[in-house]
């Protein structure tokens, strides 16, 4: 079919769980790199005044973004595995696909630890020294973004390999 030498619909499948935990891992580092900014020694004062109000607006858009990709991710993924579960297994890309998702879906086991972080920063619990409570945010993201975000990424980029190149 000449369609498919412009756009083949199962490539695109391939990549996408690939495609979209690159953004995952893009905007957890995005998030470290901006937060950062807040917990500088000289910013601090001016960052404990704004950040809860800063930290509401922001953790609403950016929660949303986290969802939507770690659904792109999972769904991606599931359906790759179920539509052509045997010819992945032959190429050797079905574990990585698998695993690809279990780390993924690990993200969302950081929740517990993150929640609080969140909830102490937006409703100022520290009354005024929020920025105590972002450097422990940004210390559980940068543990959850080198481990599972990564480790998700490095196995869709593995499965994604072993799918599409030729034996």
């Amino acid at each position: 079919m000449a369609s498919r030498i412009i756009f083949d619909p199962l490539v695109a499948l391939r990549l996408a769980p690939l495609i979209s935990s690159t953004c995952s891992l893009w905007f957890a580092w995005d998030q470290h790199l901006f937060l950062s900014i807040f917990v500088i020694p000289t910013n601090r004062s001016f960052s404990n005044q704004f950040l809860p109000t800063y930290f509401r607006t922001f953790f609403r858009s950016g929660l949303t973004w986290v969802l939507v990709l770690l659904g792109l991710t999972l769904s991606t993924a599931g359906l790759n595995i179920a539509t052509d579960g045997a010819s992945l297994r032959a190429r050797q890309s079905l574990q990585w696909y698998a695993a690809g998702a279990a780390f993924a879906t690990g993200h969302v086991a950081f929740a517990p630890f993150v929640a609080p972080k969140v909830r102490a920063i937006s409703e100022d619990h520290s009354k005024g020294q929020s920025t105590r409570d972002l450097e422990a945010w940004l210390r559980l993201n940068r543990i959850r973004m080198f481990t599972v975000d990564l480790a998700s990424w490095i196995c869709f980029g593995v499965a994604a390999i072993r799918t599409l190149s030729d034996h």
